[in-house]
């Protein structure tokens, strides 16, 4: 199949020059304060000692659950192999972002876990906690749209050890990626004593409460005045997630050249925004996503399938078709407001 075919209006879906949107921005702190606190012995977790963390000890009131978490080590500490140590740092931004994608909680680093409850305070070595903590935050500061809240508490081990403790609030501004390998996003939440990826539904649903935080007043702070709303970069991503979701081959406008795929495949796109306003000002933002399937034969159990994963997201979608002669192929269009 030959690069820059055409699409049905006549525009190439070829070769185009790229613009990197995700690049440059300044990372700043800016969350609400969660409910999800926990108190031992009636004390607040900086506040706790050894001895109020045994309570923690075959307890199942404290089992790992959705805002609990127990790790034996702090893994990147133990990795001499360079390439290791950035997998665990990697490993380490996730499981923030999975809490702040949530409603927050707490991860133990020193306390050895067994069936799901905190079976041992081992600690782990910290010669010096300042310098642990500012380590952490630098290794943060790759997290978009910004670093989630975070708070550090020390407790040393009469073993000389220490067991860290993190507080990670909800985040405000949802949802928390992380770019592992740079240009590869990744969204986790937590469920239940586990991180998995973030469903559609779930990363549609955080972007919309970040947007209802900014039109009640909350200002983004971190915006590059150069580049486009983060916002907007997230839900890029978030639709890019659900095109993932109906098992083909696709790319944003067109594949890169000498990357094309035989078909079926799909290219998605923003052609143009519709936008409500009145007295010049923008009140609420719309874009129009356009999803192209192109097939070189009429299959209806496909078509079907797309439509299933729009319908089970309660999208509305409009529907058309045209044969393109000049590459002897059928485009299926689906127009959506988003």
């Amino acid at each position: 199949m030959s690069e820059g075919i055409q699409r049905a209006s006549g525009k190439p879906f070829g070769p185009r020059k790229s613009k990197d949107y995700l690049k440059g921005r300044t990372n700043v702190g800016l969350s609400l304060a969660g409910n999800n606190s926990m108190k031992i012995n009636n004390k607040d977790f900086q506040d706790w000692t050894e001895e109020d963390l045994k309570v923690l000890l075959h307890n199942d009131a404290y089992r790992e659950n959705n805002s609990i978490d127990y790790k034996v080590d702090f893994a990147p500490l133990k990795c001499e192999n360079k390439n290791k140590k950035k997998e665990k740092q990697a490993e380490f931004r996730s499981d923030v972002c999975s809490f702040a994608n949530a409603d927050g909680g707490y991860i133990f680093y020193g306390i050895g876990e067994d069936a799901g409850m905190a079976g041992a305070l081992v600690g782990i070595p910290v010669s010096n906690p300042d310098r642990f903590e500012l380590d952490r935050r630098n290794e943060l500061q790759s997290v978009r749209p910004v670093m989630p809240e975070v708070e550090f508490s020390f407790v040393r081990m009469s073993n000389e050890k220490y067991v860290v403790i993190l507080y990670i609030q909800r985040g405000l501004y949802k949802p928390y990626i992380t770019e592992e390998p740079e240009g590869d996003f990744h969204f986790y939440i937590r469920h239940g004593n586990k991180k998995q990826a973030m469903s559609y539904t779930e990363m549609q649903n955080a972007s919309t409460s970040a947007r209802s935080g900014f039109a009640a007043g909350y200002t983004p702070t971190y915006l590059d005045p150069n580049r486009p709303c983060v916002i907007s970069m997230l839900c890029g991503l978030i639709w890019k997630a659900l095109v993932e979701e109906m098992g083909l081959p696709y790319a944003y406008d067109h594949f890169a050249e000498g990357e094309s795929p035989d078909p079926p495949f799909i290219c998605f796109l923003y052609p143009k925004a519709e936008n409500f306003g009145a007295d010049n000002l923008v009140y609420h933002h719309f874009n129009r996503l356009d999803i192209e399937v192109y097939t070189d034969y009429k299959d209806p159990d496909m078509e079907a399938n797309i439509e299933e994963v729009l319908t089970a997201h309660e999208l509305y979608y409009e529907k058309s078709e045209v044969w393109i002669e000049t590459e002897k192929m059928y485009e299926v269009l689906y127009e959506l407001t988003v």
